[in-house]
């Protein structure tokens, strides 16, 4: 079950599928407020989305399933897995607790007035992404276009809802799944790396020289493959 980031969509995994896809049973679903999925008007919280995933996974029938979370849909799988079986867990690029409110505060704003192409391009112009990113063609029209199918509202809720998530890190412990981390050497969030080590009993860690928060589109093939060996 493949988790998407914020303001991304099940697209954002389209250069994962088809090599995870050859050997598993792969789902990617849009979180609510991204893609083809509804905007309720209301902050969406990451209980709000793993409850959203645990109805999915019931009429899907899946009782026991693989999550990869990339951003915030780790939170979101971290969120679940506290509560439900799960067989493995992948993170990627993955967050313990609400990121600081200020900057994301400022990309609402954005997203609200001018929208979410605006807000890619000022991040980009500012030099928030990578240059593996931003100067790759099709990575950069693939993030476009994840953006571009987020509403604004969407997002704002998102944001919102993200900013409210607890601190993991104390319960991180009870997870007894074997578990993923992975992270771009040039991943801000890579900040977050020795609260997973330190607090989980069954971690393995990966970090890919060079690239940043988004292995997705910045490095699919080489993202898919250490997934793959670890399932």
């Amino acid at each position: 079950m493949l988790i998407h980031h914020l303001a991304g969509s099940y697209k954002s995994w389209k250069f994962v599928i088809p090599k995870l896809s050859l050997d598993n049973t792969v789902v990617a679903y849009d979180l609510r407020g991204h893609g083809r999925s509804s905007t309720p008007n209301s902050p969406y919280n990451i209980e709000d989305h793993s409850n959203d995933l645990r109805r999915l996974l019931v009429q899907l029938g899946i009782e026991k399933p693989v999550l990869i979370g990339h951003s915030i849909g780790s939170l979101i799988a971290i969120d679940y897995a506290l509560k439900y079986p799960i067989e493995k867990l992948v993170l990627i690029g993955a967050l313990y607790r609400a990121p600081s409110s200020e900057v994301y505060e400022k990309y609402v704003r954005i997203a609200v007035n001018f929208g979410m192409r605006a807000l890619a391009e000022y991040r980009r112009f500012h030099k928030e992404f990578t240059e593996t990113l931003a100067s790759n063609y099709q990575a950069w029209n693939s993030l476009l276009e994840v953006y571009e199918e987020t509403t604004p509202i969407g997002y704002k809720n998102a944001v919102e809802g993200l900013l409210k998530a607890k601190d993991y890190s104390d319960e991180l412990m009870g997870i007894n799944a074997k578990t993923l981390i992975v992270y771009g050497t040039y991943d801000g969030l890579i900040v977050n790396l020795n609260v997973f080590k330190n607090n989980m009993k069954n971690v393995e860690i990966k970090t890919i020289d060079g690239y940043g928060h988004f292995l997705n589109f910045e490095n699919p093939l080489l993202l898919s493959e250490i997934i793959k060996n670890f399932l």
